[in-house]
């Protein structure tokens, strides 16, 4: 379990260093951030992980993610960083429900399919992750594209 902690950290170690150096390079975050989603699916490929079995991690971290960047944008550019918070958060909790429902009805049905899904640590994290990176970066890309652009995406 321990190998597994560090592989997974180390992902999220890199991930971390590269979004801090992101903002003080002031580049467009929503590119950089789809950008980012390549690590984990690296992680998951170099671990030698089924992709099929993060299908559900995958779509429920782009959805739950995703659309939680739509209410921290409005709630940063209408009130700041409290709005930001408070859209995060109150949107967290909508799209986790969102997003669980949808991923538990995609791991129904690869079950239904004869596709094995079962949970295992480092598909699941690593696939959430490149999921969460793919909705949020997708969000904010086209946020950038038509002119929404609070001071955290600049």
């Amino acid at each position: 379990m321990i190998k597994k902690i560090s592989y997974v950290s180390l992902f999220c170690i890199v991930l971390a260093v590269l979004g801090i150096m992101t903002l003080k390079q002031r580049l467009p975050i929503g590119p950089v951030v789809l950008g980012l989603s390549i690590i984990p699916l690296a992680g998951i490929a170099i671990a030698k992980r089924s992709f099929k079995r993060a299908v559900p991690d995958l779509i429920f971290g782009g959805l739950d993610t995703g659309l939680l960047t739509i209410p921290a944008l409005w709630g940063g550019a209408l009130f700041g960083v409290a709005g930001a918070i408070a859209g995060g958060v109150i949107g967290d909790a909508l799209t986790d429900g969102i997003a669980g429902f949808v991923e538990g009805s995609i791991a129904k049905w690869l079950r239904d399919k004869g596709i094995e899904e079962s949970r295992e640590p480092v598909t699941t994290s690593l696939g959430k992750m490149a999921g969460c990176l793919v909705g949020s970066g997708t969000v904010l890309s086209i946020a950038l594209l038509i002119g929404i652009q609070p001071s955290f995406i600049q």
